[in-house]
């Protein structure tokens, strides 16, 4: 058998550093000759323990070494020439010929929309299974930084004020361990709550994947109530009780960026959200997240001992800043409507609860 030359880079196992090298086979044996070292060949495998990746148009082909490196190559011919009338190696030739695109090209739109809805929910759930709890960390830790550096200010509430709200969240904490296995999952989260002044988004509050909650001196400023505030932040509490924010998350990264974290490898498709904050707060929770999330805040509050009706105020006076030009970031991003609002009513009413005046 000659001997088969294939030029590319070898990756280190699970890392994106690379190394110029040469791939050789002969005699069913693989060896690899880095183009930084002036030494022969060192001998890998041999060929039956290789793992290569199907063609795919014109993307690079990786072939997987049984010690976990990743060698990848443009030259996809050569790839095809490893094993000798292979499988791979006739898809190839079919696909020069072209016949193959217009019936791919009627099927692909069909196909997408079924993948779309069928399997995106299904690798969504398997995804959130899957993801290590330092995922998650980080997510929030680099989410932060991102939206300090280029967003948020540092808080400018006054301590004692600052004080008043961590002891309700801390006790919305305590009610939730306390609470039944419905208000808390098996999931371990890392709760924090951070006071940022947030300018342009305004009277806002938002959660992170891995508990890092977020409120803005505007919303404490316009919102006095305690009962309020303990409203929104069980609410928020209660996107991260159903991971909204890493559904959403994978969502937005679509089918390859769901593969790539749940496989532990972050690739640049992930690292764009972890290192811009902004676009974690783009993501637009769905009705159905938050009606999960009043239902949720609505049951945290009463074991907590607050009027459950908070965000119902909450609701009315959002109302109306949402009219003002640059104050309903929290609508964008919280969408509102009347059977979320009648939700909470039906059920005030049927545990017998009389909802309080609207105050200004």
């Amino acid at each position: 058998m000659s001997i088969i030359s294939i030029t590319g880079d070898i990756y280190e196992n699970q890392s994106s550093y690379s190394r110029p090298c040469t791939l050789k086979v002969r005699d069913n044996q693989l060896m690899i000759q880095y183009d930084d070292l002036e030494q022969a060949p060192a001998y890998i495998c041999k060929l039956d323990e290789l793992r290569i990746d199907p063609p795919l148009g014109s993307i690079r082909r990786k072939v997987h070494l049984p010690d976990g490196r990743v060698f990848e190559t443009d030259d996809l011919e050569a790839v095809n020439d490893i094993y000798p009338s292979n499988f791979w190696k006739r898809i190839a030739k079919t696909e020069r010929k072209g016949w193959h695109i217009i019936p791919i090209a009627l099927v692909t739109p069909f196909l997408a929309f079924g993948l779309y809805r069928l399997l995106v929910p299904i690798l969504v759930s398997f995804g959130m299974a899957l993801t290590p709890d330092i995922a998650l960390y980080s997510i929030d830790k680099n989410t932060m930084k991102s939206l300090d550096k280029f967003v948020m200010k540092q808080s400018e509430i006054s301590h004692d004020k600052r004080v008043e709200v961590q002891k309700i969240f801390n006790k919305l904490l305590l009610a939730r361990n306390e609470s039944p296995e419905q208000l808390s999952t098996n999931k371990v989260f890392k709760y924090s709550l951070n006071f940022r002044n947030s300018g342009a988004l305004g009277p806002n509050a938002f959660a992170l994947p891995g508990g890092t909650i977020v409120i803005t001196d505007e919303l404490i400023l316009e919102f006095p109530d305690e009962d309020v505030i303990a409203a929104v932040l069980a609410h928020e509490i209660g996107h991260v009780e159903h991971q909204h924010s890493l559904q959403q998350i994978y969502r937005a990264l679509g089918m390859a960026g769901m593969v790539t974290m749940i496989a532990g490898d972050a690739g640049p498709l992930l690292e764009d959200v972890l290192l811009e904050g902004s676009a974690i707060l783009s993501l637009s929770h769905s009705r159905k997240h938050e009606l999960q999330s009043d239902n949720y805040s609505y049951e945290l509050l009463k074991l907590a001992d607050y009027q459950p009706d908070g965000l119902i105020q909450f609701f009315d006076k959002m109302d109306e800043i949402q009219t003002l030009p640059k104050d309903g970031e929290w609508m964008m991003t919280h969408p509102v409507g009347e059977k979320r609002i009648s939700n909470i009513r039906d059920k005030m009413k049927a545990d017998g609860i009389s909802p309080r005046a609207l105050t200004d």
